[in-house]
């Protein structure tokens, strides 16, 4: 299997056939020795979206909870609303490299500590820098094979789609 792709602060990437712009990256590694990279992509007039991408190039969507609708954390479970969230592993991340601005990347901060939990919506995160009482929480959302590309390679898939529709109709 190829090494999955790893993109630089203002590479332009398409996320959900939308060409955006990467604005900033981190790079953590797990306990066992793993890469995980961290994404911050921008077009300018939205939102900016948080994409993390595991060693196995699979990606993730991070959501963050606005700070006036913060879950309530009990023990084991997070509360969501009438959701309940139950942990089931926790992350120890060693911040190797931050380039730009990425969300979650504290001035400093050599380790983020992971709570990921599991509920009916879904995966939750809770990350948090040892000896600090700020808290973020994520909903994780796995992206599909496919909604972040590099440019390069959505251009080759579109083109790879054209000719095959092209011989199709010739048939």
């Amino acid at each position: 299997m190829a090494a999955p792709q790893v993109f630089s602060v203002d590479a332009q990437v398409v996320f959900r056939s939308k060409t955006m712009r990467v604005t900033g990256r981190m790079l953590m590694e797990g306990a066992s020795g793993q890469s995980t990279f961290r994404y911050l992509l921008s077009d300018g007039a939205g939102a900016p979206v948080l994409v993390e991408q595991a060693a196995e190039g699979r990606f993730a969507l991070l959501r963050p909870f606005p700070s006036a609708a913060q879950p309530q954390t009990s023990g084991n479970t997070v509360t969501v609303g009438a959701e309940r969230y139950t942990l089931v592993g926790v992350r120890r991340l060693k911040v190797l490299d931050v380039r730009g601005q990425v969300p979650g990347a504290t001035p400093g901060a050599a380790l983020l500590l992971s709570g990921m939990f599991e509920g009916p919506a879904g995966t939750l995160m809770r990350e948090l820098v040892p000896g600090s009482d700020k808290q973020v929480y994520y909903l994780v959302k796995p992206l599909a094979t496919g909604d972040f590309l590099s440019v390069e390679a959505h251009t080759s898939l579109r083109e790879a789609a054209r000719r095959a529709a092209s011989e199709t109709d010739e048939d």
